[in-house]
């Protein structure tokens, strides 16, 4: 155990060594030659394992990124700060790469017909395809309204992310593999704002042509979007894989239609897949679940009835408890997609780590009683969405959790 530790500490002292180089502006070469040299042979999980220590040992976060970042340029060629400043360059490098990514091993279940990372992996082809279009119209100085559809056409991506960081980095991180969702969660959240800013940026030219520098923005936009495919499947999806149990795989099955579908029309069907079943513990005085009734303060309820009232609610409802789980999700949550396999965990497990603190204070406001109701306004898939969250109390005024109340109020207000 100790010779384990002690090289875990000179991973994490190799890696820091690498991104301070690149910090004190050494040759990009230099410090990749020497990487893969190190690093060329190590198995994915031992890098992870490193950033893991690493944001452990209090290292920032952005610097983990950029550690990220390198551990793709081990195949790939190029780091974010290069890929930013040579868009072009970086697209043409993942050309001339193209054999030492397919070197790479992929994950084998994404061959299996309607399994989870086959449909993901479908969703990443269609994607590649819309950045190989935008690549070419910005090639042909393509007018602003070609552009701009074609922008608009990959705000899909964030329904891609979405099942990424919901479905698939939340469990990887109860299996303790950290770093992809301390990491790619972040990113992800940065490249859906950026897709938003370029459209409202081009809503408000005029010109049939767009500036060079909103073509540069563009192309940066698309190669790290390109970059992140290539993490999800050549390193995220492969992780998954391991760690992930069949039953795991099949709430991930089950829960994929909740955050619908990016680009794909027809969804294949995975041979493994179970029906989801409805863990119902109340039964009525015959022994029937339609008979079930639930005495409440106000009046009696069959269970079938209390069902179809939180179903018609025109709102999304997420209960969670004074422990801080998941204990409830509205069945339509359309607005704001919930994983059913997060019930039973943490509520800190579904949000970014840069979201979590806001999170946590907010919960604590309403633990503690110094608010009982905390609301906000926001966007959502294009619609005015109202968010509160509200404390919940037993009669004696004892603790019990937050409901959080989304409504969508575009019509309304």
């Amino acid at each position: 155990m100790m010779q384990t530790n002690q090289n875990e500490i000179n991973r994490t002292e190799m890696l820091m060594n690498y991104i301070e180089r690149l910090n004190n502006g050494e040759a990009l070469e230099s410090v990749q030659n020497d990487f893969r040299e190190t690093f060329g042979s190590v198995d994915a999980k031992e890098i992870v394992d490193a950033e893991k220590t690493m944001m452990q040992n209090g290292v920032p976060l952005s610097q983990v990124q950029k550690l990220c970042d390198l551990h793709s340029a081990l195949f790939h060629g190029n780091t974010r700060q290069e890929r930013i400043a040579q868009a072009e360059a970086s697209v043409a490098a993942s050309i001339k790469t193209k054999r030492k990514m397919q070197d790479m091993p992929s994950a084998k279940s994404a061959e299996i017909q309607g399994h989870p990372l086959q449909i993901l992996t479908m969703e990443n082809e269609e994607f590649t395809k819309r950045l190989n279009q935008m690549r070419k119209l910005l090639t042909q100085n393509a007018e602003t309204k070609q552009i701009l559809n074609s922008l608009n056409d990959l705000k899909a991506a964030a329904v891609h992310y979405d099942k990424k960081d919901e479905l698939i980095l939340p469990p990887l991180k109860r299996h303790g593999v950290a770093g992809p969702a301390d990491v790619m969660w972040n990113v992800d959240g940065e490249l859906r704002q950026s897709v938003n800013a370029l459209i409202r940026q081009l809503k408000q030219t005029d010109e049939p042509e767009q500036p060079q520098n909103v073509k540069d923005d563009i192309r940066r936009l698309c190669a790290r979007m390109q970059e992140m495919i290539f993490k999800e499947e050549k390193i995220l999806y492969p992780l998954a894989e391991k760690y992930f149990t069949e039953e795991e795989w099949q709430m991930i099955d089950q829960d994929l239609p909740r955050f619908g579908y990016a680009w794909i029309k027809e969804i294949p069907q995975w041979q493994d897949a179970k029906p989801e079943k409805k863990q119902i513990s109340i039964e009525g005085a015959d022994g029937s679940v339609e008979q079930a009734e639930i005495q409440l303060p106000g009046g009696t309820l069959s269970l079938a009835e209390l069902e179809g009232i939180l179903r018609t609610l025109p709102v999304e409802l997420t209960f969670i408890d004074a422990n801080d789980t998941n204990r409830y999700f509205s069945e339509d949550s359309s607005l704001f997609p919930r994983a059913m396999s997060a019930l039973g965990h943490q509520v800190y497990e579904c949000h970014p780590p840069k979201v979590i603190p806001i999170v946590q204070n907010v919960i604590q406001k309403l633990k503690s009683g110094e608010e009982n109701a905390i609301s906000f306004v926001t966007t959502k898939k294009g619609r005015k969405t109202l968010v509160r969250y509200l404390a919940v109390r037993s009669k004696q005024k004892e603790y019990l959790g937050v409901l959080e109340v989304v409504e969508d109020i575009t019509d309304i207000a």
